[in-house]
């Protein structure tokens, strides 16, 4: 999961920043607010369909806007600051003040960072999500009243219905070992036909290896691979997609997960997410898919959410999110140090994701798997930069947020050995039903 620690990070919110200073300066519009005004509202759920940024909670959002929000079950108005930037910074946070903290609004804090300091560093505690303030508004189309955000034609009908069967599916867990210990650096891996070790995926060279060797996994079971680049700000990245096409070509499941990683191994976050990816995409590799399957691989999550949210805005621009059945977002698959099998499924009651979370649980809850649900709510991982254009999506993840996470998190000692195979598995298992329910209907 996602902080924002470092100097590209911090450089990339600073643009966004003074792009949004910008933009309303330039305004002429005399309803507009005054230059350098913003409103930072709490909210029901799918009550402002035009934002600039918008988080979940578990019963509403908070939404950033160029002009006041009516109704509003908390609102405050902040102005531009020289020499600073907005973030929006998701806790656990703590009952006193941030440094900089200039209002909290539904459990949200909304902090100003001096400029070029990096936020993380700023804030000093690397459980903390900062997120910058987008320079450009969103708009998405409201749904009828009490079905929650717009979800993509479709969507309904193909997560509803709960009598089809889930269809068996198996996976090998000497395979999620196997492959985690050469994304990790635990084992050599040959690329093009040299050997390496990918021993840290924070680097531009690492990550670029580690692309490397996914492309060479997908390419081996028949995915057509694509690499995706993108800029943020002064900051520059590369998704990869890996593709199999279904009978509907309108409709596509993305699973996906980050392969980048703080300068570590980064066995668990999210190389776990990553091969447990792949995982099911060998377990689908000769199945008859009713829509498409797309695995993505997310550059810069590390850095603030950075890849998911080009991907998804490219998606959102080019009119292709529509597309997209749903997300099932896989975080961190891979730690369970008391073998309890707890698990998250991370909805927010956002864009119609209870439907798709509801299908992930019941695929878990089956007695072979031993897994149970433990409740949370977060925007700090990929899956959240759809929920902003409307698309449903979920986390699936190892109790990161209950009383089993893991000690290595962002650390050095954050390798495969500190892993529990069996319950990689059972979770990686129970996603890949969820998914091939929604791909073989």
């Amino acid at each position: 999961m996602t902080t924002c620690r470092n100097r590209s990070c911090a450089v990339a919110a600073l643009w966004a920043a003074l792009a949004l200073v910008s933009t309303s300066c330039a305004s002429g519009d005399p309803g507009a607010p005054a230059a350098g005004e913003i409103h930072v509202s709490h909210v029901g759920k799918d009550t402002v369909s035009t934002f600039l940024n918008r988080l979940a909670t578990e019963t509403g959002q908070v939404v950033v806007t160029r002009a006041s929000v009516d109704d509003a079950w908390q609102s405050v108005t902040l102005k531009e600051e020289r020499g600073a930037s907005l973030y929006l910074v998701e806790g656990p946070l703590p009952s006193a003040a941030l440094p900089g903290e200039r209002a909290r609004v539904g459990g949200i804090a909304a902090v100003a960072v001096p400029a070029g300091r990096d936020p993380h560093d700023w804030l000093g505690s690397h459980r903390l999500h900062a997120e910058p303030i987008g320079a450009h508004e969103v708009a998405v189309s409201r749904a009828p009243a009490g079905q929650g955000t717009r979800a993509p034609a479709g969507t309904r009908a193909r997560l509803g219905g709960g009598a089809a069967e889930l269809p068996e599916i198996h996976i090998d867990a000497a395979f999620l070992e196997a492959r985690l210990k050469e994304l990790s650096g635990a084992a050599p891996v040959t690329v093009g036909g040299r050997s390496a070790v990918i021993r840290e995926r924070g680097s531009k060279d690492g990550r670029a290896l580690a692309r490397a060797w996914m492309r060479q996994q997908y390419e081996a079971i028949g995915f057509t691979v694509e690499e995706h680049a993108y800029q943020s700000g002064w900051s520059q990245g590369v998704n990869l997609t890996a593709d199999r096409p279904g009978a509907d070509p309108s409709r596509v499941l993305i699973l996906s997960a980050h392969y980048d990683s703080m300068s570590n191994a980064g066995a668990d976050d999210d190389g776990s997410g990553i091969v447990s990816s792949l995982a099911i995409a060998h377990a689908l590799k000769d199945a008859k898919l009713s829509i498409g399957l797309r695995v993505v691989a997310f550059d810069q999550e590390e850095d603030g959410l950075l890849g998911s949210r080009a991907y998804a805005s490219k998606l959102y621009r080019s009119g292709q999110m529509d597309q997209v059945v749903g997300v099932l977002d896989l975080e961190m698959t891979g730690y369970d140090s008391n073998d309890d099998g707890h698990y998250h499924v991370i909805h927010c009651n956002e864009n119609t994701s209870s439907d798709l979370a509801a299908l992930v649980e019941e695929a878990a809850s089956r007695g072979e798997l031993g897994l149970t649900r433990v409740d949370a709510c977060t925007n700090r991982s990929d899956h959240a930069a759809f929920w902003r254009y409307g698309a449903p999506a979920v986390a699936i993840s190892q109790d990161f947020f209950g009383d089993d996470g893991n000690p290595c998190y962002h650390q050095r000692c954050d390798r495969v050995d500190r892993l529990n195979w069996d319950y990689m598995r059972r979770l990686t298992e129970a996603a890949g039903r969820a998914a091939a329910r929604l791909l073989m209907e």
